[in-house]
């Protein structure tokens, strides 16, 4: 996907699934679902593994893998969720997309991958993909990687699903652009 151009996410009762949605400069929307498994592996393990790869500074990846603390690097990494979230319009009227390359349904993700650096240096490859592997790969700078981290739990609080969040404030919308 070329030209990122806003995403937002939302809690569906009756599908017991978060949907979001992402639009890119060319009119197009990605529907991805979101199942309870997928997100308590998203906002634990997952989050955890590349805590490294949402922190700006560039020392913080060989800090990392050479102290072989991780504890550090996931604090540093929600810190940097915060000062990332506390500049961003979480305010926006999300636009939708005209053209849908995933259908208008949309996809259940079933995996969530990133390569670092997998588009251009320092912008990381966060890739959603179906069980038959079909899905989309966005190239996420680490605001818009640490963005997506808590519109998700943002709307995982609006669920019953108990997952553990780190979300520093809760609000009706989700949306970013």
């Amino acid at each position: 996907m070329s030209g990122f151009g806003q995403f937002d996410a939302g809690y569906n009762r009756h599908e017991d699934r978060i949907l979001l949605r992402i639009t890119n400069v060319n009119g197009d929307e990605f529907r991805l679902w979101l199942t309870r498994r997928l997100c308590g592996s998203l906002l634990t393990d997952f989050k955890t593994k590349t805590s490294a790869y949402r922190i700006s500074m560039p020392d913080a990846i060989t800090e990392s893998a050479t102290t072989g603390s991780n504890h550090d690097t996931v604090l540093r990494a929600q810190l940097e969720q915060q000062a990332v979230v506390a500049q961003q319009d979480f305010g926006s009227k999300f636009k939708p997309g005209e053209n849908f390359p995933l259908g208008e349904q949309g996809l259940v993700v079933e995996k969530v991958n990133l390569q670092p650096n997998g588009k251009a240096e320092g912008v990381h490859a966060l890739s959603f993909q179906d069980a038959k592997g079909k899905g989309i790969t966005l190239g996420v700078t680490v605001e818009i990687f640490n963005s997506i981290f808590e519109v998700v739990e943002r709307v995982v609080q609006q669920t019953q699903w108990n997952l553990p969040v780190t979300s520093s404030d809760v609000r009706q919308s989700k949306l970013l652009q």
